[in-house]
């Protein structure tokens, strides 16, 4: 649920939807790890060189909303906050 520092960075990081493959021949080890700034916290993309924003300002708790009213399969609920 880090796709927002995708609109931190501008669209310059681009976060990637988590894909699991299984190997047999190897073992796997997960670790969970969780980035949640406070609700009221402003998410804002940062301007470098004149580049225009190309996410409008939000905070965390309507994008965690969106996050968690939308269908999993669709596409990253980053796109609703896009100018």
């Amino acid at each position: 649920m880090t796709e927002y520092l995708q609109a931190l960075s501008n669209g310059r990081y681009k976060s990637v939807w988590h894909r699991a493959v299984v190997n047999s021949g190897k073992e796997r080890i997960s670790v969970a790890s969780f980035l949640c700034p406070a609700n009221d916290a402003v998410i804002s993309p940062a301007t470098e060189n004149g580049c225009p924003a190309v996410y409008k300002n939000f905070t965390y708790q309507e994008y965690y909303s969106k996050f968690w009213s939308r269908n999993l399969d669709q596409e990253h609920c980053l796109e609703l906050f896009k100018k």
